[in-house]
């Protein structure tokens, strides 16, 4: 043992001496609470068979500060076991804080996505309404203009030839605007799927 290891479990002085049975040291961390609430002499008695057994072993243990100790048990050659205590409370936080944060990262993920996808909604929702409004414009524009091609047609017929071509310059308007709005009014049955 050492200082360290002597304060990380916080043994009393006359405990840390060479020849005190390793039983009273393992009885001395099962009864601090180190490993919980359990029966103390079937925690005792089930480490040391472990011990006598040669079984290697790794465990954490969270000590009252709040430090995090990974202990390695492995039988020596010959006989005997050594144990390790290593303080691993940095690289817990590390990985803890490392879990919050890709937990972070993952709730903001998605709420990004369910974000796009309200946004995607209402585009799709604001172009149906945008195709709507060009269909009904297409339609309302349509029938006034037919209605300006026949005038023109009728009058062709009752006004004397010298304003035919004004008639045909008139009627070539006309029929360029229908063009136009048969367009605007095809790319909304495109939209609409029809």
């Amino acid at each position: 043992w050492n200082a360290r290891y002597a304060e990380l479990f916080g043994y009393p002085p006359s405990l840390l001496r060479v020849g005190v049975d390793v039983a009273a040291l393992v009885r001395h961390n099962v009864d601090s609470g180190l490993i919980g609430a359990v029966d103390v002499e079937s925690e005792v008695a089930k480490r040391l068979r472990h011990m006598r057994a040669g079984t290697p072993y790794v465990a954490e243990r969270r000590l009252r500060g709040g430090q995090v100790i990974e202990i390695r048990g492995n039988p020596m050659p010959g006989g005997g076991f050594v144990a390790t205590f290593t303080d691993v409370t940095a690289f817990r936080q590390t990985e803890q804080a490392l879990r919050l944060s890709n937990e972070t990262l993952e709730q903001r993920v998605a709420e990004r996505t369910d974000s796009l996808d309200l946004a995607r909604r209402e585009a799709e929702r604001a172009n149906l309404a945008k195709t709507r409004f060009l269909t009904a414009v297409g339609h309302d524009l349509m029938q006034p203009l037919h209605a300006a091609q026949l005038f023109t047609d009728a009058l062709s017929q009752q006004l004397p030839p010298t304003v035919a071509p004004r008639l045909r310059q008139i009627r070539g308007a006309l029929d360029s605007t229908s063009d136009l709005l048969t367009g605007l009014f095809d790319m909304s049955r495109l939209e609409a799927g029809g």
